[in-house]
């Protein structure tokens, strides 16, 4: 069974791709660091930095964590405690230790073609050297511990929004199908589940009213007649 996820908006597009950052920092940090792992660490850092660490993020998420408070009763704690978090940040530093050379120089190779390295870059090589695991993981947490609130409000939306809202059961007939949709029904994401061992690519395409997909084989540009049985779970907050 392969399960595909779409985001219906660019909102929630936005939030899906910051806990795909997250969950690899969380799997890097995790691992026994050599100047690889750390050099992988201050790469995605720094795209979590430029991506999540913005007002217009903060502001949405709060907008949704009051929709949670409003909606259900049995999340109106955790989100009213969220929410007051990501209130009580005033703005977000690019990084906590905005005077240290290194970052500086990390930032600047993150941005290159070849990426952050330490060929002519002594000091760093001598850093990735001496540090350990641990004193590694606190100057790394250090670094993130603006973002925490960040995290853990794009974790807890996500979770909410995963439990289905509609389940439907479909045949796409010669490679296509569509769904109607009550147009006062806003879906923010929608999964699609295929039971096949070939792998189709969907393409999706939605107004108010349908969303139409339309299947393909990526290693085959022809047009293929098949029948394809799949099941779509809808969502919203």
């Amino acid at each position: 069974m392969i399960n595909i996820e779409f985001a219906l908006n660019e909102k929630f597009r936005k939030y899906l791709k910051l806990e795909y950052l997250f969950n690899q920092y969380d799997f890097f940090i995790k691992q026994k660091h050599n100047q690889y792992i750390s050099n992988v660490i201050f790469s995605i850092i720094f795209k979590l930095n430029s991506n999540a660490a913005r007002a217009d993020v903060k502001v949405e998420l709060i907008n949704d964590l009051q929709r949670i408070e409003n909606k259900y009763k049995n999340r109106h704690e955790e989100a009213r405690i969220l929410k007051k978090r990501l209130e009580k940040i005033n703005s977000f530093s690019h990084y906590s230790l905005i005077g240290d050379k290194i970052m500086q120089e990390l930032q600047l190779r993150a941005d290159s073609p070849i990426g952050i390295n330490d060929i002519d870059f002594p000091k760093y090589k001598i850093w990735n050297e001496l540090k350990d695991t641990r004193s590694k993981n606190i100057y790394f947490k250090n670094l993130t511990k603006d973002l925490l609130a960040i995290k853990e409000s794009i974790y807890f939306i996500l979770r909410i929004l995963r439990k289905p809202v509609k389940k439907e059961d479909l045949i796409a007939t010669n490679m296509m199908a569509q769904i109607k949709i009550n147009p006062l029904d806003r879906y923010e994401l929608m999964t699609i589940s295929v039971k096949s061992r070939v792998m189709y690519e969907a393409s999706i395409s939605a107004n108010k009213y349908a969303i139409n997909f339309n299947f393909t084989h990526p290693d085959n540009e022809t047009k293929i007649k098949k029948i394809i049985k799949f099941t779509v779970f809808l969502n919203h907050l």
